[in-house]
């Protein structure tokens, strides 16, 4: 509370105002608790809409700042708020208030960061809480954003601050002549005609439509429900885009969804078991039960089910020379491995895997292919750690049936899958194309599209290693489709993917025998690139190669190009100085899949455009291989020793 911190700053007060000593001591904790960093950002992919419906199904009040919006178009805003109370203007409150730099809204204001958002209650909707030289130092802070439900001044200024504000309106007023500042992180109420509470450290997130106040204390279980209808409402939107018709088919909707619903043979259809609680209720509670609570009862799945598992990820063995010291595979292409690390044999196929329970907002998914994927060795080393997914562990990261999806854990029968990520395959697609895409293909994608930030032009050069196989012989394909010039890098033995990429020039290597990748130094790459560009270099590099071709990616630039290293197949890029791009002021990232379908509609995005180009025949996806289940350690095998020119999968 505001009044004890300010009597311990300012003695002086205590004998001013002695009884405002022990107005603390008669309430209760301001702060509700506490939001992660995590949480927050997963609230903050969500709509306002979706999280006022989430707290109208746990039976919450309603939390949306009533009259609070956005000073212009598009803002958003998500952080946990700081509150500042203020009161109506009067000459003795303002007397015995601290002034100056310790006023309670200067500091409310050093309380704030990018991840808070300042929540100041006025005392009437058309007068202001602040302007241009007040705010100046919520933007030297870096604010996540401002709400209330007062006014604000000087709107131009307030603008080129860059912070998101939401307020009631805005005025030329002053606001000294209406009220003060009096508590800072205390309960407040925001709203003028239907209040809402505001307890510090709850999730503040604003959009288009508004602002909504997430208590800290429910945080986590309004996300899950919100997200999951969102999840539902995005499939309802999709099928009355395919199917017209009125909307009421559907909605409302509120747990339980009956299965003999129009929403529940949706649902039913895209393979969403939402399950009901009809068939036997879950026990009454004191409290609101969570969005679907009671739901696992019709389940069909056994208890047990076939999965390839890591029980161990293997010691870790190398050879190190020339003083390198790095944790890792090795520094350069010359510091060859002594050992491979967690070998294939790691791999264990078991027949009494337990079968993985739901949690709200996930479906049951039983997988028929699953994708082998480069980073599925990784995973198999421990490189990401273990800890990202422990032993035991179903490796690998995407998976199709009827539905294709990707998460960690598919060599496996079953999979629990977040509905959000789970897209229908359509009529045109066969499974093992689409379990293709949701790694491979969708990363080729982002890769194409948007990893390069706008720095390459269509009729402008790309360079893309490693289009023999795998992610980028789909890069290369999607370049083409959307007008870069290509040139790409082949192993001997690997020419024939040409036909498929149709790439402008490609490049063909030597091989270096039992490895997955190729030798880069058998040929000047970097040569022949600024022959094929006329001495410009390209515009954009996709490598997913690492340590054998960053000399050579970063060489083969064009002045203001881009380095978009996505893999290490040969080992990780070694740490270099940023001052070495300074020569053509270079750019460069390192960007996961993650970042690039992490809500919904992009994921919808990116699969309606690579699902269109496989059934118009436009994109050509080679499955090279498919291996039982049973033989996962040969896939593996297959795929580390270079041999694959295609997509490999398990047949479960």
């Amino acid at each position: 509370m505001f009044v004890a911190r300010a009597l311990r700053r300012a003695p002086a007060l205590r004998s001013a105002a002695p009884s405002l000593a022990c107005r603390s001591l008669a309430t209760g904790p301001a702060s509700g608790g506490a939001v992660s960093d995590e949480m927050l950002d997963k609230l903050g992919t969500l709509s306002t809409q979706a999280l006022v419906d989430g707290l109208w199904v746990m039976g919450w009040p309603p939390a949306m700042v009533e009259g609070a919006r956005g000073l212009k178009p598009g803002q958003k805003c998500k952080g946990r708020a700081i509150t500042l109370r203020m009161v109506p203007q009067r000459p003795d409150i303002a007397a015995d208030k601290p002034a100056g730099e310790i006023s309670p809204e200067y500091e409310a204001f050093e309380l704030c960061g990018p991840k808070e958002v300042l929540c100041i209650s006025s005392v009437g909707p058309w007068e202001s809480v602040g302007g241009d030289i007040k705010f100046l130092r919520l933007k030297q802070l870096g604010l996540g954003g401002l709400v209330t439900d007062g006014s604000v001044r000087d709107t131009d200024e307030i603008l080129s601050y860059g912070f998101p504000c939401f307020s009631h309106s805005t005025t030329a007023k002053q606001g000294p002549a209406a009220m003060q500042p009096w508590e800072c992180n205390g309960v407040i109420e925001l709203g003028q005609t239907n209040p809402v509470v505001v307890r510090p450290g709850d999730a503040i997130i604003g959009d288009q439509d508004g602002v909504v106040v997430v208590p800290a204390a429910a945080a986590e279980k309004v996300y899950e429900i919100a997200h999951f209808r969102e999840t539902v409402e995005g499939i309802i939107k999709e099928e009355l885009v395919k199917n017209p018709g009125p909307p009421g088919k559907y909605y409302p909707f509120k747990p339980p969804i009956k299965p003999e619903s129009p929403l529940g043979k949706l649902l039913d259809s895209k393979g969403v078991k939402y399950y009901s609680t009809r068939a036997a209720p879950a026990p009454r509670r004191s409290t609101p039960a969570r969005f679907g609570s009671g739901r696992r009862q019709l389940s069909t799945a056994p208890p047990t089910m076939r999965a390839v598992v890591i029980r161990e990820n293997g010691a870790r063995t190398r050879r190190v020379s020339c003083g390198a010291r790095r944790r890792g595979p090795s520094l350069h292409a010359s510091l060859p491995l002594d050992l491979a690390v967690g070998p294939a044999e790691s791999l264990k196929y078991e027949t009494g895997f337990p079968t993985p329970s739901l949690a709200d907002g996930q479906v049951l998914v039983k997988n028929e292919y699953t994708g082998i994927n480069f980073i599925d060795t990784y995973f198999r080393k421990g490189d990401p750690p273990p800890s990202t997914q422990p032993p035991p562990a179903t490796p690998s990261v995407d998976a199709s049936t009827t539905l294709a999806y990707s998460v960690l854990g598919t060599y496996c029968e079953y999979t629990a899958v977040p509905a959000a990520k789970v897209v229908q395959v359509p009529d045109g697609v066969g499974l093992e194309q689409a379990v293709a895409c949701m790694t491979q293909g969708f990363t080729a994608h982002y890769l194409t599209n948007h990893a390069h930030a706008g720095l390459v032009k269509p009729g402008e050069w790309m360079l893309i290693h490693g289009v023999g196989g795998g992610t980028c012989q789909w890069a290369a394909q999607m370049a083409k489709l959307k007008g870069y010039k290509v040139i790409g890098t082949c192993p001997k033995g690997k020419e024939g993917v040409d036909g498929a990429t149709a790439c402008d020039e490609l490049i063909v290597t030597d091989t270096i025998a039992g490895t997955p990748y190729e030798d880069y130094s058998s040929v000047d790459i970097v040569g022949k690139v600024m022959e094929v560009t006329n001495g410009e270099g390209v515009k954009a590099v996709i490598d997913g190669i690492g340590a054998s071709t960053v000399d050579i990616s970063l060489d083969s630039l064009a002045r203001r190009g881009i380095f978009v290293t996505f893999g290490n197949a040969s080992g990780a890029v070694p740490a270099f100085p940023p001052i070495r791009l300074i020569k053509k002021s270079l750019f460069m990232t390192r960007p996961k899949m993650l970042d690039y379908v992490s809500t919904r509609e992009e994921l919808m995005m990116r699969a309606d455009e690579v699902f269109g180009w496989i059934a118009s025949g436009d994109l050509k996806v080679g499955i090279d291989k498919t291996f039982d289940l049973e033989d996962a350690v040969a896939g593996h095998q297959y795929l580390e020793a270079g041999k694959s020119k295609g997509k490999l999968l398990y047949k479960i």
